[in-house]
């Protein structure tokens, strides 16, 4: 946990420039001797301090994670080719059946891990489901089929979960998940630094040649459903945000589907 993360100054490299100090948002450095001093563990942990640093003065323990040095070398992403990607996009529905490798499946996580969070929280996590997938459908969809039959039982001409009307849809198999070989519950306690993750997510899954769909005709239901929060490990405070079905396309999509001009209020 962050608690476990500590960042010290190595005073031999240090020359006091002072940057890691206008970097440091909870004001936890001062410059004092002409060298940075870290005044309390009381930070953010965000590693700023640590990436700004022209001499690498700055050690940050207890995290375990590779580190990445910028350079001219260094691919970066152009403009061009991101909205490229963003226009083609398409939710895919249709999957074949092959098996999803589990090294494209860290990979896809690895692009939540590396997403910011809130005050570097770093409270999201992920359940990966490749087995009892469609167990976990057919719970939810047995709850929409119970609030088809209380409407019917009270009169109503079409059941609905808050303002999703249910009536018009098939309560079958594969009507939630569309028989993807793979879901990813992206968990949090906050729903916010979940949506930022599961975009970074998408566009990763989208890079090594997989498909992906949100399925938010799940998550309200499957967090309203005791049983299957305690089969999933939920916790009291966490929810499951985000469900992302994972797979191969079975579909080729030819071109970009036109969207609406954007509603910009200029100021």
């Amino acid at each position: 946990m962050l608690s476990s993360v500590k960042i010290y100054i190595d005073q031999d490299k240090c020359i006091g420039c002072g940057r890691c100090v206008s970097e440091c948002l909870g004001y936890n450095l001062s410059v004092q001797d002409k060298k940075a001093q870290v005044l309390s563990d009381n930070c953010l942990k965000c590693g700023h301090c640590f990436a700004v640093c022209p001499q690498n003065a700055v050690r940050m323990e207890g995290t375990g994670d590779d580190v990445l040095a910028r350079s001219e070398a260094t691919p970066t992403l152009d403009a061009t080719s991101l909205k490229n990607h963003l226009k083609l996009r398409r939710s895919i529905r249709q999957y074949q059946q092959t098996p999803v490798e589990k090294e494209k499946l860290e990979a896809i996580i690895e692009a939540g891990r590396l997403t910011p969070t809130g005050s570097n929280s770093q409270n999201v996590r992920y359940i990966v489901v490749q087995n009892g997938i469609d167990e976990l459908e057919d719970a939810v969809i047995d709850q929409y089929k119970e609030l088809q039959r209380q409407a019917e039982a009270s009169g109503m001409s079409g059941a609905s979960l808050g303002a999703i009307d249910i009536s018009r849809f098939k309560l079958d198999r594969g009507f939630l998940f569309y028989n993807a070989p793979a879901l990813i519950l992206v968990v949090s306690e906050n729903s916010t630094n979940a949506c930022l993750a599961a975009m970074s997510m998408e566009l990763m899954a989208e890079a090594l040649g997989l498909g992906t769909l949100y399925v938010g005709l799940f998550t309200r239901p499957a967090n309203q459903n005791p049983a299957l929060r305690e089969s999933l490990g939920i916790a009291p405070k966490e929810d499951i945000v985000i469900c992302l079905t994972v797979g191969y396309p079975a579909v080729q999509f030819q071109r970009s589907a036109p969207k609406l001009p954007a509603k910009v209020d200029w100021r």
